[in-house]
């Protein structure tokens, strides 16, 4: 291979770009799923409450704890969406343009013109 031989495959680059944006979005939906599960939880968030030295005031409040953690996945998977709109989408839609065009060949670029303006 010579120095200006391309060192990767623009395809296979596009290919493991497809692979990358499909695990994010597998990802995403994960998330999703998790958040709707600790969603599930804040009805009974009393349940998670860490004891403190009193007894009507907990150390730890459960329905803090769970009602964050699904905030905190909400804002996850919305990031995550983010992540295809500005970044791996427009990321996708240019390397799909990344190919190799037929140039013209070297030897006729470097031909000197003829000068028509000469008579015989």
């Amino acid at each position: 291979m010579s120095l200006s031989e391309p060192f990767h495959d623009p395809a296979e680059l596009l290919d493991e770009l497809d692979s990358i944006i499909h695990e994010q979005e597998l990802l995403r939906l994960r998330t999703i799923a998790l958040q709707a599960r600790y969603k599930a939880l804040e009805a009974h968030a009393d349940r998670f409450d860490k004891p403190g030295k009193h007894e009507l005031f907990p150390e730890e409040y459960g329905r803090i704890n769970v009602e964050y953690a699904a905030r905190n996945l909400g804002d996850a998977a919305r990031d995550m969406a983010g992540t295809w709109k500005y970044h791996l989408g427009p990321a996708r839609e240019l390397a799909a343009k990344v190919r190799e065009y037929p140039q013209p060949e070297r030897e006729q670029a470097d031909r000197p013109l003829v000068d028509r303006g000469r008579s015989r």
